[in-house]
């Protein structure tokens, strides 16, 4: 088989996996933050939640 085409190539796909991982990471760390702030200003996990 040949290696031509039109296809992405296995090093771009890299890159975007990546960028999907880096991404991810940066979300779940600022759900974590914006939950420690919301304590800390509210005193409770969900200030908009029940009361």
């Amino acid at each position: 088989m040949s290696e031509g085409g039109i296809g992405p190539t296995r090093a771009e796909s890299d890159i975007y996996t990546v960028l999907l991982a880096i991404a991810a990471l940066f979300l779940l760390v600022s759900i974590v933050f914006v939950s420690i702030r919301s304590q800390q200003f509210f005193g409770q996990w969900l200030p908009l939640g029940g009361v």
